[in-house]
């Protein structure tokens, strides 16, 4: 199950507290509330509803939270639940669960940290088991309450600057140096209520970004004389775009703009992009001065949810394949589990499976190995603790642990997991008064096991397909995607009425989603380096952009003519050509928002070409 994504929120230091204060907050407040040993599992619950809370602004983390929280209800509860009446079935629909789960990520890099809760809290749920009897209110009340705590602490969290995170990934457009800001700023703004002011900030970003981008490559071959000077107005454009960015996170009046004049005459057309870069600043400072919040209603970046998930059942989506070895790998181990119930270490072995296995290989490896590592640092160290002290520290100690484990979880997770292993060998052999050394070697040996089924189904069980080297990929996905952006041109005709828009929509919906499969396949050998993983990814990204930019010219841009205008253009600038046209001049707000955005993903792909053709400068539009 992948867990990288892009995330906002508390602080790496404040948020291992936060799960501390969470976590015995909730169980508290079960104990008090009569849940007995099913306290715990709305402790946990709530561990894994907060790995998901804190995604972006407050008003789309509560619509979030509005169906997660329902949601892990359900999958904590209900195999649970099903189990006292048939561990088959309750096995059958956890398997079902993760499949589910492991395919959420094709929503967007959002639903990674979701997925990853939820298959946590349901694989826990089932083999959580309480020393005596829980009734159906006691299993069922336990999640709801771990939910709501945390669905009460986003919401206190966020009441003083509710859209802060959005207007800090919007400004990212103005300052952000990697070319893959703007599918996260776009995404950020339209989850929250599209703010028409931050849209225009969003809209003058894009348009100063691109031309940045094409001039920087420009002034590395224009003469030195006149490419000094370029750079001195680039430098000048990038401060200018800071105080800006600064601005748009923070409020206040933007300070009077400083521009150098130029006095060498810049060839062709860059004193003309030079003045479009400019009216990007403008346009965000035009912005800045208004603020208007009502909403935009804009469909820059619109994408039904249900073609990403239409489009991911397929054998050719790695996505697919990584939801179907997840099932088969858990499906073994809760197999494994069903042959010891009662064993307090199963939740930590089913979980370890789940963990580790991981999009691709590298992944999948090094998750294997920090797992590895750690319990065998934590069996060292508590090999040590049982030589030196008397078992009686166990529980106090392993406590203390993993409170300081917590704050190493991000960073190094071996430290994480070998603490890990002196919390939970210590509180079982404790609480249930066991000899800690087999309860160690037990769960020394489940761990490796789970190492084992991970890496297994992780990769060997249901191998990907075979994909060109990483630039053949790129170049062939760019050829498939100016050759349906022709085709649809073609069937444009005159008049709105004479075009069936959902249905251009369905074609190019159709012919993107192989595409995106040739970009996401695994990468293998000498090929494989975080390098081509990046470039891949962000070419990825700029694909999507174009296509949900193509769908919204196809709904709302306006006259059928410049739509086919625009599309015109996008395939000529997606060809090998070196010089291409500025876009079409739009006529509305809207029109222009998605044409900027189109603009940018086109640099994308060009920059993510020039990332895998070493030696090679970008292809200047």
């Amino acid at each position: 199950m992948s867990t990288s994504a892009p995330r906002s929120g508390p602080s790496p230091l404040m948020l291992p507290v936060m799960m501390v204060v969470v976590i015995g907050g909730v169980a508290g407040l079960g104990f008090l509330a009569g849940l007995g040993p099913a306290a715990v599992l709305g402790a946990l619950s709530a561990m894994f509803c907060l790995i998901a809370a804190f995604g972006g602004a407050l008003w789309p983390d509560l619509k979030l939270l509005a169906v997660f929280a329902p949601a892990m209800v359900l999958v904590v509860a209900g195999p649970r639940l099903l189990a006292e009446v048939s561990v088959v079935a309750a096995i059958g629909v956890l398997t079902v669960i993760v499949f589910a789960v492991a395919l959420l990520p094709t929503f967007g890099p959002r639903f990674i940290t979701v997925g990853l809760g939820l298959g946590m809290g349901a694989l826990f749920g089932y083999a959580f088991q309480t020393t005596g009897t829980a009734s159906l209110w006691q299993v069922v009340t336990a999640p709801a309450l771990g939910s709501g705590v945390v669905i009460l602490l986003r919401l206190l969290a966020g009441l003083r600057d509710p859209d802060k995170p959005t207007r800090t990934a919007v400004a990212g457009v103005l300052t952000e140096a990697g070319p893959r800001g703007p599918d996260a700023a776009i995404r950020a703004w339209r989850g929250d209520r599209q703010r028409t002011w931050l849209g225009q900030v969003l809209d003058g970003g894009l348009r100063y970004r691109t031309k940045l981008f094409l001039l920087t490559d420009r002034a590395e071959q224009l003469p030195e004389p006149v490419a000094a000077e370029l750079r001195a107005v680039l430098d000048a454009a990038k401060a200018e775009a800071a105080v800006l960015a600064g601005v748009v996170v923070d409020g206040g009046d933007p300070p009077a703009p400083e521009r150098p004049e130029t006095t060498a005459e810049l060839p062709g057309a860059t004193s003309a992009m030079v003045d479009t870069l400019w009216d990007g600043l403008d346009r965000v400072r035009a912005a800045l001065a208004g603020r208007d919040r009502t909403p935009a209603n804009s469909r820059l970046g619109a994408e039904y949810p249900g073609e990403r998930l239409a489009e991911a059942i397929s054998w050719q989506s790695a996505q697919f394949r990584h939801a179907l070895r997840c099932a088969l790998g858990v499906l073994l181990a809760l197999v494994i589990a069903a042959q010891r119930p009662g064993d307090p270490l199963m939740p930590s072995f089913l979980m370890a499976v789940f963990m580790i296995m991981q999009p691709d290989w590298r992944a999948s490896a090094l998750k294997a190995w920090q797992r590895a590592a750690g319990t065998l640092l934590g069996a060292l160290a508590l090999a040590a603790v049982l030589w030196l002290l008397p078992q009686a520290v166990l529980m106090p100690l392993g406590l203390v642990t993993m409170l300081v484990g917590f704050g190493f979880q991000q960073r190094y997770p071996i430290i994480f997991n070998g603490c890990m292993v002196l919390m939970l060998v210590g509180m079982n052999a404790t609480t249930r008064h066991l000899d800690p050394v087999p309860v160690l070697v037990e769960y020394v040996l489940l761990i490796l096991l789970a190492v084992g089924i991970g890496l297994l189904f992780g990769f060997a069980v249901v191998p990907g397909m075979r994909t060109p080297a990483p630039l053949e990929r790129l170049r062939r996905a760019i050829e498939g995607a100016r050759a349906g952006l022709t085709s649809i041109a073609g069937q444009l005709g005159r008049s709105r009425a004479e075009v069936d828009v959902r249905g251009l929509i369905r074609q190019q919906r159709r012919s993107s989603a192989q595409l995106h499969e040739l970009l996401g396949g695994q990468l293998k050998g000498r090929d494989d380096t975080e390098a081509n993983r990046a470039a891949l990814a962000q070419a990825d990204d700029a694909l999507r952009g174009l296509r949900s930019g193509t769908a919204g010219l196809l709904l709302h841009g306006g006259d059928v003519a410049l739509t086919r205008d625009t599309l015109d253009w996008l395939v000529r600038a997606l060809s090998d050509s070196t010089e291409v046209a500025e876009p079409p001049e739009p006529r509305t707000e809207e029109q222009r928002l998605l044409i900027d955005s189109l603009a940018a993903d086109v640099v994308s792909l060009r920059t993510a070409t020039a990332a895998l053709s070493p030696g090679s400068a970008a292809r200047s539009t």
